[in-house]
């Protein structure tokens, strides 16, 4: 399984020339503007509709909630590779992965790696402990979301994303079992399950506020819906954190689950630019921690 996984980021990891990074980047972030203006412009709505509380909630709660997962998701990674980092270590590791998941590349993963490997972990080792987290990751949103997909539109659908998460939990399983250290498995295991369950639960939390801050009213089960297109993206890496592809897949679950198409591609740009923000102030702030 170690194998295949490392094959699998090296596949991942080829290098694109500057001419296709700088072409995906572009073509993405124009992608988005103009998808957003039409999408602005076809809702018919202007700067007094839109709800600042929610957008309020989303930079100074839910961002936040955000990062402190990333860091508790890089500690138990940490964990399945046997080591135990501390608090400062595993914020800064959060903000700079965050970060350089904007790269066109897998970019979390990269640091994530590259970070156990520092600590003494094996290059095989650190990519087995990095993938425990994001398999259960995806397998739980694989679960969540279907049953949600299947509450709030196509039954069919939901049963395939479902079905699809089930298989991502079984390969987080195996992993865990062939990486993880004996002692405090059980704990460890439990761990990773809460801290991915949360994922779930604040990437409902975001897109819900987004979708709040339109002035469209949404219940829990369409914003679980939404969360899968974040799962999905996570396997395309060359484009940078997902960036056009995350906002095309909202756009098109929307309609399938009772919002209008272009409320969805609304509520994918904003969640990325209240994202975006936070996230350029979290590294100010690591910058200047480090002088």
């Amino acid at each position: 399984m170690r194998t295949a996984l490392r094959r699998l980021l090296d596949q991942r990891a080829s290098p694109l020339s500057t001419f296709w990074r700088t072409s995906l980047l572009t073509v993405s972030s124009v992608g988005i503007v103009v998808a957003s203006v039409w999408a602005w412009d076809s809702s018919g709505l202007s700067g007094g509709d839109l709800e600042w509380g929610p957008i309020v909630l989303l930079l100074a709660v839910a961002a936040p909630l955000t990062l402190a997962l990333k860091a508790a998701e890089y500690r138990v990674a940490a964990g399945v590779a046997g080591q135990r980092p501390d608090l400062r270590r595993s914020l800064d590791v959060a903000v700079v992965s965050s970060a350089a998941n904007l790269l066109p590349l897998p970019g979390s993963l990269f640091v994530t790696v590259r970070s156990l490997s520092e600590d003494g972990t094996t290059y095989g080792g650190a990519i087995a402990a990095s993938a425990v987290p994001g398999l259960t990751w995806l397998g739980i949103t694989g679960v969540g979301g279907g049953i949600a997909i299947a509450v709030a539109g196509p039954p069919l659908l939901g049963a395939a994303v479902g079905l699809g998460g089930v298989v991502g939990l079984v390969v987080a399983l195996s992993v865990f079992r062939s990486s993880a250290p004996p002692d405090g498995r059980l704990r460890l295991g439990a761990a990773v399950v809460m801290v991915e369950t949360c994922w779930l639960g604040v990437s409902a939390l975001r897109l819900g506020l987004a979708v709040s801050a339109l002035g469209v009213s949404v219940d829990p089960a369409q914003a679980v819906a939404l969360s899968v297109a974040g799962a999905i993206t996570v396997a395309i890496g060359f484009f940078p954190g997902g960036l056009g592809i995350r906002e095309a897949l909202i756009a098109a679950l929307s309609p399938l689950i009772g919002l209008p198409f272009n409320t969805g591609v609304l509520i994918g740009s904003l969640d990325r630019v209240v994202w975006l923000v936070f996230l350029a102030l979290a590294a100010v702030v690591l910058a200047l921690r480090r002088h």
